[in-house]
């Protein structure tokens, strides 16, 4: 039973880290801000994700829920970000503030 256990962990480790999505290279450089980071910058938009995994994957749904806010931040040439809500559950998403700073 103890066996039958740690493969399946292993199983859903590989598959939920396998579903991870990753940055474009001009997404990847979108820095994480807070208050202090932004005094200078210019707001230019909300940025908002989601994703459908959630519960013993909710690590991996907020950080894909965070990368298609960041893509949403690199159309709008944004290069901060600062987050203003994170929730996980069955269906994590993200919300934030978008910022260019030069």
């Amino acid at each position: 039973m103890k066996t039958k256990s740690i493969i399946l962990i292993g199983a859903i480790s590989i598959l939920t880290t396998g579903c991870a999505t990753s940055l474009s290279p001009r997404a990847s450089a979108i820095m994480d801000a807070d208050d202090k980071m932004i005094v200078n910058c210019k707001f230019i938009g909300s940025v908002s994700g989601t994703s459908g995994f959630g519960n013993l994957a909710a690590s991996t749904g907020i950080n894909n829920a965070k990368n298609e806010a960041k893509e949403q931040a690199e159309k709008i040439n944004a290069t901060h970000v600062v987050w203003l809500s994170t929730a996980g559950g069955f269906s994590p998403a993200v919300s934030g503030n978008a910022y260019k700073c030069k």
